[in-house]
């Protein structure tokens, strides 16, 4: 280990594979700063991150060293941390162990990433361990981590609650979109295939809108009757309707709405005239599945536009400013070639991706399950860093009502943890003709390929392919398995 970073995150994973937690923000400093041994005293580690001498001395040091000397099984103090650190190590990956790492990571790249490259499972399968049988064979075994404290499990339906320890932050996304509401007039877009987290991500950048005072309003396009999303009048007062509900105003609606006027005029009129001058405060309007009205162009033509026109008046306009909106949706929307311009090719964008190799890892802890390098590459290969069903496998694992040879043998069947969710997209392929016969095109080729926009944006918007450039390709092993048969 050559650096102090590298240092740092194998202290911090050996601490909460065994405990469960995380170092505090003094103890990581206190570690970093006796890195080199005495190259900081105790007395100048507190002057410079501003704690009491007698604090870091009497508390926060022993309290370090004794922990550490637990977690790693031998004496620790600030003069040897880093020789005894870097000796558990070097014992306990090897080199090989670590090659094989490297390999599986670039194996497994498009499935978490959206690159593309040709991967046969014969080929993953022969290089597992058919070579490294008896060197690795203690890492090939699941197995429950029975020093930690018992944990919550929670059914991985619906979004993550603030709460949740199971939720796997998107750095650095949180921390932009964090700063990108503050700005007036912000909006950001939030897009990513269904079930990839979108919710999630979006109630915990509403959660720190409300830490700073801001008002906030949520609206969820799932909840619209049909009649409505097919009608641009019908969907903006049902919006300003309830926008004007949730801040507990009364409903004035019919003294603004002139239809002489037209929806979108009425809508931001009532807007700007009534709800906006009755806050003080910034509001902040969350919009969820607004791919809901994708299906009705006209309609999606008319409602983005009209919060492009939104964003653009808070250029110059103060009672603007106040407005902060936030857009989720499951793909883009698709713009017919006779259409130059885009409506919504503006403010902020966020593309929520598949879980990274160091993300599943990091799961898998919060489950307290100890997986081997072997199955989690296994596990990868199968469902390609989806969140969701990576969480449904974890919450099975660690509830223990199934093995894992049952979970890999029953995964692509109808009567697997999968089967309701791969039952769903069966029935709308079912429902779309055009897209079951795009969707057997991939499955029976050998390399991606190139799809009809409208059948890749809908395809893509339901987890099934990942995309790049004009090609397109199955985006995980599980639908191969499963749609193939």
């Amino acid at each position: 280990m050559k650096n102090i970073a590298g240092g740092l995150k194998f202290v911090e994973q050996l601490v909460y594979a065994k405990t469960g937690k995380s170092l505090t923000a003094i103890q990581k400093a206190v570690l970093q700063e006796s890195w080199d041994g005495q190259r900081k005293t105790y007395n100048q580690i507190a002057e410079e991150f501003q704690y009491s001498a007698s604090y870091i001395k009497q508390t926060v040091a022993p309290q370090l060293w004794k922990l550490l000397s637990e977690v790693i099984g031998e004496k620790v103090n600030k003069t040897n941390i880093r020789t005894v650190v870097e000796r558990r190590q070097a014992n306990q990956s090897s080199t090989r162990c670590q090659k094989l790492i490297e390999k599986l990571r670039k194996r497994l790249e498009p499935y978490y990433s959206g690159q593309f490259q040709s991967i046969h499972t014969q080929n993953l399968v022969d290089f597992s361990f058919l070579n490294h049988s008896q060197s690795l064979s203690s890492l090939t075994k699941l197995t429950t981590v029975i020093h930690q404290k018992p944990i919550d499990l929670e059914t991985p339906k619906g979004y993550v609650s603030l709460t949740s320890a199971f939720y796997i932050e998107r750095i650095p996304n949180e921390n932009r979109c964090y700063q990108e509401i503050i700005h007036p007039g912000s909006l950001i877009q939030i897009k990513s295939p269904r079930q990839m987290g979108k919710t999630s991500f979006m109630v915990r950048i509403i959660a720190h809108a409300s830490m700073l005072g801001y008002q906030t309003v949520s609206l969820n396009l799932l909840q619209a009757d049909k009649k409505i999303l097919t009608d641009i009048n019908k969907l903006l007062r049902w919006m300003c309707a309830n926008i004007t509900h949730k801040l507990k105003l009364t409903n004035r609606l019919s003294d603004y709405w002139d239809d002489d006027l037209g929806s979108k005029a009425n809508c931001t009129i009532y807007l700007q005239e009534y709800l906006l001058l009755q806050i003080e405060n910034p509001l902040v309007l969350a919009l969820d599945e607004v791919n809901q009205i994708f299906d009705y162009p006209e309609v999606a033509q008319d409602f983005l536009s009209l919060l492009r026109s939104w964003y653009e008046e808070a250029k110059d306009n103060d009672i603007w400013k106040k407005l902060r909106i936030i857009v989720s949706n499951s793909t883009e929307f698709y713009i017919p070639s006779t259409i130059h311009k885009s409506p919504f090719s503006v403010g902020f964008s966020v593309q929520l991706r598949s879980f990274s190799w160091e993300q599943v890892q990091d799961l898998a802890q919060r489950h307290q399950l100890n997986i081997s390098i072997g199955d989690l590459a296994e596990l990868m290969w199968l469902v390609g860093g989806h969140p969701y069903l990576l969480r449904m496998a974890f919450y099975h694992l660690a509830h223990q009502d199934l093995t894992w040879e049952q979970l890999m043998q029953t995964a692509a069947s109808d009567t697997g943890i999968y089967s309701e969710y791969l039952h769903q997209h069966l029935w709308y392929l079912q429902q779309h003709p055009e897209l079951a016969i795009a969707f057997e095109q991939l499955l029976k080729a050998k390399a991606p390929i190139e799809l009809e926009q409208v059948q890749a944006f809908k395809l893509h918007s339901m987890g099934l392919v990942n995309m790049q450039n004009n090609q397109v390709m199955i985006s995980c092993n599980l639908y191969q398995q499963y749609f193939g048969r």
